[in-house]
């Protein structure tokens, strides 16, 4: 999960990155999914028993994130 969501955001960087004209709503887009899947976190850790939804969020999470942050800094 963790590697095909880095694979997702370095996608999207390197799309967005070629068409410079889309950043500001690309930006958005990636901002509020980030956003969505922090807020969905919140009533994952209130559910006891099983983590594996919790988990999984989170490293799709953190997989999109550094796939994004390490496009930036190839595109610099």
């Amino acid at each position: 999960m963790l590697l095909s969501t880095f694979f997702l955001g370095n996608a999207v960087g390197t799309i967005i990155g070629a068409r410079a004209f889309l950043d500001p709503p690309a930006a958005l887009i990636c901002v509020v999914l980030i956003e969505i899947a922090i807020r969905a976190r919140k009533p994952l850790l209130r559910l006891p028993g099983d983590r594996l939804g919790l988990q999984l969020l989170d490293m799709t999470r953190i997989g999109f994130c550094y796939g994004l942050l390490l496009e930036g800094f190839k595109l610099l």
